[in-house]
């Protein structure tokens, strides 16, 4: 069975008034009061290194920083914020190389239930939010849970982001949208020895998030098999995949992709089928 820590940390609903949760928050506040309050910026970025959860080298970090938990978030190499920046960290935050955040910064992971009585109960959630290299934050920037920025994004002050974007764009307003692209020089010696690596990146970076998001449908495939172990119905629901099938060849903004995408995701269905009646068994 999962402690409330782990159902935190995978984006599941939990109980914040957790023993544990509780304890680990204490300790964050102790850590916090030692990092802002530390005038040696060599001695706050030490500090500051050991209440991430993983970083490429010493964050550099203007005070007052504020974190949920700390052990949340991951930096890759260069990482910089200026004053006042806030991580809400219930779940996993997750930066590349050599991303800048102006002061007033907020990234929040954490959510809450829609419906008044499960939110007025205690039960929270929260989602992953996943920055790559080379990002650029402007002052007041707002990142909301589930977010996934690529490499090179640069996002306007004052930006509010509530949706996902891919490589070498800047965004802003709110909520964000594409400002312009940015071009990169595609003449450099390692575009021209490997004209694919760009693009494969990309898809490497896209998998990541086709790979949580497969997680979390199995989950609810896994709730649908038991429910349907108890009440003995069949796994096989054709009107239910055809319904389905539909909604997504709809949803098809590309209608070049829609074969393949339609194909993609019967696949998926019949390998949901198979894990439902293998639990079934």
């Amino acid at each position: 069975m999962k402690t409330e820590k782990e159902k935190m940390i995978a984006g599941e609903l939990y109980f914040a008034a957790d023993p544990e949760l509780v304890a680990d928050r204490k300790d964050a506040r102790i850590q916090l009061a030692q990092i802002n309050q530390e005038m040696d910026s060599d001695k706050r970025r030490v500090l500051l290194g050991a209440a991430f959860g993983s970083s490429q080298g010493l964050p550099y970090v203007e005070p007052n920083i504020r974190f949920d938990y700390g052990y949340n978030i991951h930096v890759g190499k260069n990482f910089y914020t200026n004053f006042d920046c806030t991580f809400l960290d219930i779940c996993p935050i997750t930066f590349g190389d050599n991303c800048m955040l102006g002061p007033n910064v907020q990234i929040l992971t954490a959510t809450h239930p829609l419906h008044p009585v499960k939110r007025n109960s205690g039960l929270e959630a929260g989602k992953p939010i996943t920055v790559g290299d080379n990002a650029w934050f402007g002052g007041g920037v707002t990142v909301i849970p589930g977010v996934t920025l690529g490499d090179n994004v640069v996002v306007a002050a004052g930006a509010v982001v509530t949706k996902s974007f891919g490589d070498n764009v800047v965004i802003g307003g709110n909520p964000a949208r594409i400002i312009k692209t940015i071009d990169l020089e595609e003449n450099t010696s390692e575009a021209a020895e490997d004209p694919l690596q760009a693009p494969r990146k990309a898809i490497d970076r896209i998998d990541r998030e086709l790979v949580r998001l497969l997680e979390e449908r199995m989950q609810a495939v896994t709730k649908i098999a038991d429910i349907k172990k108890t009440q003995k119905i069949e796994v096989l629901d054709t009107s239910r995949e055809d319904a389905v099938l539909q909604q997504v060849a709809a949803k098809v903004e590309n209608k070049d992709y829609e074969t393949t995408i339609v194909e993609t995701f019967k696949d998926v269905m019949k390998h949901s089928r198979a894990y439902q009646a293998k639990r079934q068994d």
